[in-house]
């Protein structure tokens, strides 16, 4: 397909998107080119304004929880037909390794880029990709949920199974955005007594809304003590010692020095954190302490493709129901990216595209 685009791109660290006619991506052999219907909008997309943690060539086109219809298919692309609705895999390698053999991309040794983070995203009226990382979206659902499968549903059922490798009875989620709510619905419905802790009571109560049975607010002085009691009052009184020492797993979607130092007071001995959210910071947990108290430390980034797979399987049957916020054409692009900056938002920001708007 010939012609251009409209897309909101990226020309400098700490400007604004600029609406712009742009050519149409030309496809290879084994690509697709899809009909972008929507895309939420991440806490990564700040990041990449910002010039923090990932600094693509410019000008570049954000956008990495995509959804779309397949409009045009390279001459070796078999996997999809003309028609049908797609989501990305994010990770694109260009060569085969130990880890895209095993489906996890996020970790390739010979890593082409990420869509929509290094590579040009959904902020636009077409983007392309590889047939071999695109996955159909199931009947029935809603393309605008299906996109957060690339990012914030798959972060979530990864950093699930990275900390249930050890079955967990009790779990803190540190961080209540749209990642943590996710968490939770995943931690309460396999049964694990779950707390939370962030910075807005509005997302607590919303934690609370999908099944959290303890908060706390991260400025609360008393935030340890009272959820290590909270812990100990989950404990199975019939063990040996009949007390919890602290929970099973905390998941710390914030990375800070602070909440990593929080997560060393509310983890048992032998417990394990998993660390999603990505800063600057160095861990705030002592080697004794991690030696002393035989601390499990892993870290959690988005998701083999397998994950996704499943992701979409749960948004499918309605096990996780991610909360949507306000939806904004991509002509207001810079007004979705500072709802999510102004902290205000009570879900997913999500562009819409007029493919969208016609479904």
């Amino acid at each position: 397909m010939s012609g251009t685009m409209r897309a909101a791109l990226l020309t400098g660290i700490d400007r604004p998107l600029e609406i712009r006619e742009v050519p149409i991506p030309q496809i290879g052999p084994d690509e697709v080119l899809i009909q972008t219907l929507s895309s939420g909008v991440c806490r990564t997309d700040l990041h990449i304004q910002d010039g923090l943690a990932y600094v693509p060539r410019l000008p570049h086109i954000m956008g990495h929880e995509p959804a779309g219809i397949v409009v045009e298919r390279g001459e070796a692309v078999s996997e999809v037909e003309v028609g049908e609705v797609v989501v990305p895999h994010l990770f694109i390698a260009d060569r085969e390794c130990r880890y895209t053999q095993a489906g996890a991309d996020a970790q390739a040794l010979h890593l082409q880029g990420i869509l929509g983070v290094t590579l040009p995203g959904g902020f636009a009226e077409y983007f392309r990709a590889p047939a071999r990382n695109l996955l159909k979206v199931p009947a029935g659902l809603d393309p605008r949920i299906a996109g957060l499968s690339s990012c914030a549903v798959i972060t979530a059922v990864h950093a699930y199974r990275r900390g249930t490798v050890t079955p967990a009875r009790t779990a803190v989620v540190i961080g209540a955005g749209g990642i943590g709510q996710i968490l939770v619905q995943l931690l309460v419905g396999a049964g694990v007594a779950t707390a939370v802790v962030d910075v807005r009571e509005e997302n607590l109560a919303l934690a609370i809304s999908n099944g959290a049975g303890h908060t706390a607010l991260a400025s609360a002085a008393d935030r340890v003590q009272v959820l290590r009691s909270w812990a100990d009052s989950q404990a199975v009184r019939s063990e040996p010692g009949g007390w919890s020492d602290g929970v099973d797993l905390v998941i710390d979607l914030v990375g800070s020095t602070a909440s990593m130092a929080d997560a060393a007071q509310y983890v048992r001995r032998r417990g394990r954190i998993v660390v999603v959210g990505e800063e600057p910071d160095f861990p705030g947990i002592s080697s004794t302490t991690i030696a002393q108290r035989e601390l499990e430390i892993v870290g959690s980034r988005n998701g083999d493709r397998s994950d996704q797979h499943d992701a979409l399987r749960l948004l499918a049957e309605g096990v996780i129901t991610p909360p949507l916020d306000e939806e904004y054409p991509l002509e207001h692009a810079n007004e979705a990216l500072a709802r999510l900056r102004s902290g205000q938002a009570r879900g997913r920001v999500l562009i819409t595209h007029e493919a969208m708007r016609r479904q």
